[in-house]
């Protein structure tokens, strides 16, 4: 729920339980007003205008106590009174020493973590398609206008001469040998080889005839056609036993491959010289011109396909978005183990963030110090007023049936 729609349904609820409040007062001074009519009243009139009574001044007294709470009541600056927006600063304060002490602690923090299990809510609410749509819906809604700010003159300018002044200095290499180790550590590579290898022969299998014709078509004309197309029939045999060589783990094509990537990513790391050249290239590709128009030109057509087609009332792009963000909460969920280090990376976050917690206090009370009184008390009336309400809802009942209980005691006594 939006913030607008809750503070809104809070203001409802209050208007109501202020009628209601309200109602019940006035119904005490009707029948009060009446019973003092009757000419000759009897014990029973005299009873039900003792209650009225006693209804009356208990709805006012409370009605006092709450209005007091929040504004003068009637206008009146009687002291004591519009106690919130007089101390707007001083509750502010108390508000953020009560989240220091009570809330931001490790003792209390990290036990709540783990109870919450962040990891696996998330995952479901993320693996949820009308959730992963929503989140989709809003990243979309921002998109246009990163787009449109990449076309912005002083922004260009601004990047480049930043980028241009960090890549001056930038050694690529052991970056990228930094890249390649991480990734072999883990084994991503070898996945990354075999879903391109499958692609590779699946390409070949399912295009085979068309590629003979290919060869067959741009054969040499003193080549006999049969003779040329038993060739590329061959070619891509060989290309096919190379593909399954590299496919089986244990193949000699597949080590030599894996052992020359470790081999590349130490020669990278390690080579000062190799990098520092790296860098330079890679700024001095950055500086060619053509290199800078063809950038610039893809990327104009890749902004306006993107932005046609945001505009489209069933955008690609967004229901990729969705399906990828569904996606993640499906493995999420599918993954003690992934769960498990993102709990524990979210609990290093919050406890490396404990040292903030006196900015986080300040930010809190500085905060409340810059709204204004009236508003600062408006807010806070909204989230509890309408439950202040049931004090004046009590105090009426509860004054009349004291004012008839001790009427009727009167009448004992007599």
């Amino acid at each position: 729920m939006r913030a607008e729609e809750l503070e809104q349904r809070q203001r409802t609820r209050l208007r109501r339980s202020r009628a209601v409040a309200t109602g019940m007062l006035i119904a005490a001074a009707g029948i009060f007003a009446a019973t003092l009519s009757v000419a000759d009243p009897g014990s029973g009139v005299l009873l039900l205008r003792a209650i009225a009574e006693a209804a009356l001044v208990g709805g006012l007294a409370d009605w006092f106590a709450v209005t007091a709470l929040f504004r003068h009541p009637l206008g009146l600056p009687i002291p004591h009174t519009a106690i919130v927006p007089a101390n707007k600063d001083r509750i502010g304060e108390g508000l953020a020493r009560f989240l220091e002490r009570h809330f931001l602690t490790r003792e209390l923090l990290v036990p709540e973590l783990r109870s919450v299990r962040i990891a696996e809510r998330l995952a479901a609410w993320l693996s949820r398609r009308e959730n992963a749509s929503r989140i989709a819906a809003e990243i979309v809604k921002a998109l246009p206008y990163l787009l449109r700010a990449s076309e912005d003159s002083e922004l260009k300018a601004f990047l480049g001469r930043a980028l241009g002044a960090q890549l001056r200095g930038v050694a690529l290499a052991p970056v990228l040998g930094q890249l390649i180790r991480a990734l072999t550590a883990a084994g991503y590579h070898e996945a990354v080889l075999d879903r391109a290898l499958d692609y590779a022969r699946d390409f070949l299998t399912r295009n085979e005839e068309k590629l003979l014709d290919a060869v067959t078509e741009r054969r040499r004309r003193w080549m006999p056609r049969a003779i040329n197309r038993e060739i590329a029939r061959a070619m891509l045999s060989g290309a096919g036993e190379l593909i399954t060589d590299l496919r089986n783990p244990e193949g000699t094509s597949r080590k030599t491959l894996l052992a020359r990537i470790g081999e590349a990513a130490e020669e990278m790391t390690d080579a000062p010289e190799q990098a520092l050249t790296l860098g330079r290239s890679g700024v001095a590709m950055l500086r060619n011109p053509e290199f800078q128009a063809w950038v610039a030109a893809s990327w104009q057509k890749l902004r306006e396909a993107l932005l046609l087609d945001l505009q489209a009332p069933s955008s690609r792009l967004r229901r990729a978005i969705a399906i990828a963000i569904a996606s993640v909460g499906e493995t999420l969920a599918g993954d003690a183990e992934m769960r498990e280090r993102l709990d524990a990376t979210i609990e290093a976050v919050m406890l490396e963030a404990l040292p903030w917690r006196e900015e986080i206090i300040r930010f809190v009370a500085e905060v409340v110090r810059r709204w204004e009184p009236r508003t600062f008390s408006d807010r806070i009336e909204a989230a509890v007023g309408a439950d202040l309400q049931y004090i004046r809802m009590n105090g009426t009942v509860v004054g009349g049936l004291v004012g008839g209980g001790l009427y009727l005691l009167s009448l004992l006594a007599k």
